[in-house]
């Protein structure tokens, strides 16, 4: 069985971190700022560590669209609630929630406390650099 028909892992295998986020005080401008600066497509909102909602490139277009104050804050703009995982969900369990809920960014907790953050292209490096492995002779 290849990893094409069943990754084997888990989110903590997966996930990038440390990961970036913003307080729901952050203002738009910041958010901007983050997501260029950094060059990702989406960020997680925390509440003392705590995953309380994301935000993503469409929801600051959609601002940008409603001309929305530049100091409007992250919890106005927010995604709420937040799909999350822990970090011992398989991978395969992992993709199944990106398809079921169409979401392209999954925080990776413990204890309720932000950990990583996966996306789909993180899932798509893990198995890039699984299958440019050469096979184990046993």
């Amino acid at each position: 069985m290849t990893k094409l028909a069943g990754m084997k892992g888990h989110a903590r295998h997966l996930m990038t971190a440390p990961v970036k986020s913003v307080t729901p005080e952050t203002p738009l401008s910041e958010v901007a700022l983050l997501l260029a600066d950094a060059h990702i497509a989406g960020v997680p909102v925390t509440d003392d560590e705590q995953v309380v909602g994301i935000i993503s490139e469409p929801d600051i277009l959609n601002a940008l669209l409603e001309n929305r104050a530049l100091d409007t804050p992250a919890r106005e703009l927010m995604t709420s609630p937040v799909h999350t995982v822990n970090e011992f969900e398989t991978s395969d369990e992992v993709m199944a929630l990106f398809r079921k809920h169409r979401i392209h960014h999954l925080p990776v907790v413990r204890e309720d406390k932000l950990l990583g953050i996966i996306t789909p292209a993180d899932v798509i490096r893990y198995l890039a650099r699984d299958l440019d492995e050469p096979p184990r002779v046993g």
